[in-house]
């Protein structure tokens, strides 16, 4: 296979579902000798700012001489974006290469593994061939039966946890925290966001359990946000006899700043000699992460942001308040039918002057008309336009010079609009 014909069969494997279980890829990492357990690796789960804190993580260790195997999931443009090494994308060589591998083993040993699942192993294999001297690895949904739970995270990362996915982890925020926290395992450290008390109770038992010491955001260490503009933020870190005063991160949004210190306490957890403070500064400083608060284009202005749960547009609307002052907010919003659409369209009627509700081309996707519905409060002009191309026309249309079109409700929806976006500047 050629390397489109190649990424057409992942691409199919997509319907195949997603399966929660580690059979498939426990049987095949055992036949090419469990790569996953030969590099040290960071593992993070939670709810929300997973992929910004690997970020985070990844170039602090780079910025210290590291060479850096990056997973994480979906991608925005390219297939090729969940498989990095110090931040180059996995050559398409690399996966043809190890499609066929994979393919070749799962027929010997009779089993179908998902499109997750592959990615996952492929990740693993690459990162071992390549000799990367530190993994982070990002959960796709959960952890305990996450096909990324097979490798044994030296520090174990938690993000803040709320509901979500909650047909497949559970409705109560107790099952959820149960399912994230099994990737903490004996012989690693625990950093942990501040959560709620029934989500930390169980993050405390399972790190006991497991003798792994627990760092807890607001108790063993503190970020205390000095600055904060669409430009970045500045923020202080203090830890167990550590006080990193005036960090700099270029991405948006409190919750960044956040995400940062949890990176710095990972960081700091390996007790690594190579791992500095300038190296933690600049790498802080360097790190980037696309599709979150994005500014995408002036006048009207436009960002694309990944809000796809309840806590994370929160975050954004919050966000929108306290650094956006435009006349006007457009919003184009794409969302998966799994999501809850009445709490969330609730929340955002209060910071959308407009609404243009589109689809993105997922199976999960929620239909347009059942989102317009759940809009039951709000008052001014909703539109829909099933193709996230033509929502944005339509949102341009409406905007004006000194308006601000909000593209939001998915990756999904964000990665479409980025690449209509991305065409039009290449074109122009």
């Amino acid at each position: 296979m050629n390397y489109q014909e190649t990424l057409d069969f992942l691409y199919s494997l997509s319907g195949r579902g997603i399966k929660l279980g580690l059979e498939n890829t426990s049987r095949l990492l055992d036949y090419f000798g469990n790569p996953q357990l030969k590099t040290p690796t960071i593992h993070i789960a939670g709810t929300n700012g997973k992929g910004s804190t690997a970020a985070f993580v990844e170039s602090i260790l780079r910025a210290s001489g590291y060479r850096v195997g990056l997973y994480t999931s979906p991608h925005i443009l390219d297939f090729r974006e969940r498989i990095q090494i110090n931040r180059q994308l996995i050559a398409p060589e690399d996966i043809i290469h190890w499609v066929a591998a994979l393919n070749q083993a799962s027929t010997e040993i009779n089993i179908a593994p998902t499109f997750f699942e592959f990615g996952t192993l492929m990740a693993f294999l690459h990162f071992n061939r390549q000799k990367t001297d530190w993994n982070v690895v990002e959960v796709g949904m959960g952890g305990r039966l996450d096909s990324t739970n097979l490798c044994q995270g030296r520090v174990c990362i938690i993000t803040p946890i709320s509901r979500d996915h909650e047909s497949s982890l559970g409705t109560r925020l107790s099952q959820i925290a149960q399912e994230k926290a099994a990737i903490i395992k004996h012989a690693c450290t625990v950093v942990c966001s501040t959560q709620e008390n029934e989500v930390i109770q169980v993050i405390r038992d399972q790190s006991r359990r497991h003798q792994a010491p627990l760092l807890q955001l607001g108790q063993d260490f503190q970020v205390d946000i000095q600055s904060h503009s669409l430009e970045g933020q500045v923020f202080d870190f203090n830890g167990p006899e550590i006080w990193y005063k005036g960090l700099e991160i270029a991405l948006t949004g409190r919750h960044q700043s956040v995400n940062a210190g949890l990176a710095v306490a990972a960081c700091t957890a390996l007790a690594d000699p190579a791992v500095t403070e300038q190296t933690i500064r600049q790498g802080l400083r360097s790190a980037s992460w696309s599709g979150r608060l994005e500014i995408c284009g002036s006048n009207p202005s436009l960002i694309l942001d990944g809000a796809h749960n309840l806590d994370s547009f929160e975050k954004l609307t919050a966000s929108l308040s306290e650094l956006f002052s435009h006349k006007r907010k457009i919003w184009v919003i794409g969302i998966m039918n799994d999501k809850p659409l009445a709490e969330i369209t609730e929340l955002i009627s209060d910071y959308a002057d407009y609404i243009v509700v589109t689809q993105p081309k997922s199976d999960r996707s929620a239909l347009p008309e059942q989102i317009r519905k759940a809009f039951t409060n709000f008052k001014k002009p909703i539109d829909l336009v099933d193709e996230i191309p033509l929502a944005l026309d339509r949102a341009y249309q409406v905007a004006g010079p000194d308006d601000l079109i909000v593209v939001t409700g998915s990756l999904f929806t964000v990665a479409e609009a980025k690449q209509v976006i991305d065409n039009q500047t290449h074109n122009s």
